[in-house]
């Protein structure tokens, strides 16, 4: 019985290490490429070294390098964008070798990026089905060990040293039963945490990954077995860039450090591999056609009039366009050639990056140091009461047009210290540029109404009312400042309406947009207060919006 229990075991023990052994095989030949070859056509990646980035678009400009036989051959190069515009394709280069044809096409079964993950996942999800197996296999040895653990009394043989060997046996097999169960549950929960990792990876680049790879057909012609080096340069869609900006102020009495950078974004299919780029500030998605003016014709909108029973009624309708010939879209710059005249030309503002850069297709944006510029600015507090208490230190730029800046948003860090973000306007024709520092919580405001000073008066036909506010400032600081605050009265825009100034002492009064803005100037510790009244007078039994 002993015997024959321990050669069914061991049989059973050896044919489980053939199935790990075959399973093993399994998952090595899984791994292994086999390369494909096709007589007349030839392969070769294309290596990018410049990227001049656009707003919206970049160009690429790569390099190949190889050897053709005499006679007719294809010229298959990849690493090219997915997003290529086939009319910007211009290949040049040296080799005594006449181009035929050129052709941009998309491989859909050529996305190596998505392929490594692809194999890499079904590769880690084998390799969990193997330890599963195992795990399996070290459940049924148990089991059947266990299921002949009933050891029988001496009158059927088994003696006290027979028991002893095989208490022996069953602690050995069982303890390298479970100790194998708990590597195989390690393993288990590692390739579930690889296999966790490769899914989120490619749900992650989802769009990008599910994209063909782009590829080039060269058709070349040769007399000769030659060698051939060929410049490349085509525009692709989904990439850009946009500007930040952060800006550091240690104090009102120093100019502003302003570092310029880019959030350089691609989507092209490709990665960007240490290569040079160049950040301009053309956008040829604007097009470049100069828009025409056609025959504007106006006309007296009459209203029909509906005649009903006894009453009169004025039907509106809705008044046609106005008679005029549409102007044609402005087209997309749709070839390298003209892009790359407008780059150099006085239109753009290119900035050649000194550092090769790694951009990803499809992962997060880059940032790219531009430049740092010192300004020379002045500073001066802004207030408005009427809609906050605060007062809101901002620096004013004079020469900021030599700058190049673009609109985008600045962190702003005012004595070491981040106090939010700000909007750079640039593009203005604007003599000088403000750049909102942040808060000054020391300078304080108050706006009050003048209660004894309201009214509502009738005037003949007509209503009067009358508004008035009590308006503070203190400076807690312990320096002087000098301020700009600013109120508002309303303005009429019909002449039953009339509005009247009455007091607003110090104050420089715009009368077209009703703004009041008073320049002051407070010492440490200083309170200020100014008055505002003013009058409106309109038609009894009218609702006056805007009050």
């Amino acid at each position: 019985m002993k015997i024959y229990l321990q050669s069914m075991l061991t049989l059973f023990f050896s044919k489980t290490t053939i199935l790990n052994s075959t399973l093993g095989l399994g998952a090595l030949l899984f791994g292994f490429h086999f390369p494909i070859f096709s007589q007349g056509q030839v392969k070769v990646e294309a290596e990018n070294q410049h990227i001049t980035v656009f707003l919206n678009r970049a160009q690429i400009e790569a390099h190949v390098k190889m050897t053709v036989q005499a006679g007719t051959t294809k010229m298959i190069i990849g690493n090219v964008a997915t997003t290529t515009d086939p009319n910007s394709i211009q290949i040049g280069g040296k080799g005594d070798v006449l181009i035929m044809g050129v052709k941009f096409k998309q491989n859909y079964l050529g996305n190596k990026k998505r392929s490594v993950l692809e194999d890499s996942l079904k590769m880690a999800k084998t390799e969990f089905e193997v330890i599963d197996v195992l795990v399996k296999v070290a459940d049924n040895e148990r089991n059947m060990l266990m299921a002949n653990s009933n050891i029988k009394n001496e009158k059927d043989g088994a003696t006290p040293e027979d028991l002893k060997e095989m208490l022996d046996f069953f602690r050995t097999k069982l303890t390298e039963i479970g100790t194998r169960q708990m590597q195989l549950v390690r393993q288990s929960k590692d390739l579930q945490d690889k296999i966790n990792r490769f899914q989120q990876q490619l749900d992650s680049q989802g769009t990008n990954l599910n994209q063909p790879a782009g590829e080039i057909e060269l058709t070349l012609q040769a007399k000769s077995y030659s060698a051939v080096e060929l410049n490349l340069t085509y525009i692709a869609n989904n990439a850009g860039w946009s500007p930040v900006y952060d800006i550091r102020a240690k104090d009102v009495k120093s100019n502003i450090d302003l570092a310029y950078r880019a959030n350089v974004y691609q989507s092209t299919g490709i990665d960007w591999k240490n290569v040079k780029l160049t950040l301009s500030t053309a956008n040829p998605s604007e097009g470049g056609t100069k828009p025409e003016l056609y025959t504007q014709n106006v006309s007296i909108y009459e209203p029909v009039v509906v005649q009903t029973k006894n009453v009169r009624m004025m039907k509106f309708e809705a008044p046609q366009a106005m008679a005029m010939e549409a102007a044609p879209a402005m087209a997309d710059v749709a070839t390298s050639a003209s892009i790359v005249n407008t780059v150099q030309s006085t239109l753009a503002v290119n900035f050649d990056i000194s550092i090769p850069y790694n951009i990803p297709s499809g992962g997060n944006a880059e940032m790219v140091d531009i430049q740092n510029h010192s300004l020379r600015s002045t500073f001066k507090y802004y207030t408005v009461p009427k809609f906050d208490k605060d007062a809101f230190l901002t620096a004013i730029i004079t020469d900021w047009e030599k700058y190049n800046l673009l609109p985008g948003t600045a962190n702003v860090y005012f004595e070491g210290t981040f106090v939010g973000t700000t909007d750079i306007v640039g593009g203005e024709a604007k003599d000088s540029l403000l750049i909102s520092m942040g808060r000054d919580k020391k300078i304080i405001s108050k706006r009050e109404t003048i209660e004894e000073f309201k009214s509502r008066k009738n005037v003949g036909s007509n209503i009067r009312e009358s508004f008035g506010y009590r308006i503070t400032l203190r400076n807690t600081k312990n320096e002087p400042i000098s301020i700009v605050m600013e109120d508002q009265v309303p303005i009429s825009q019909d002449s039953r309406i009339e509005v009247e100034l009455e007091d607003a002492i110090g104050a420089d009064f715009n009368r077209e947009t009703g703004k009041l803005t008073w320049k002051l100037t407070l010492q440490p510790l200083e309170n200020k207060e100014v008055l505002l009244k003013y009058s409106v007078k309109y038609p009894k039994g009218k609702n006056i919006q805007g009050l």
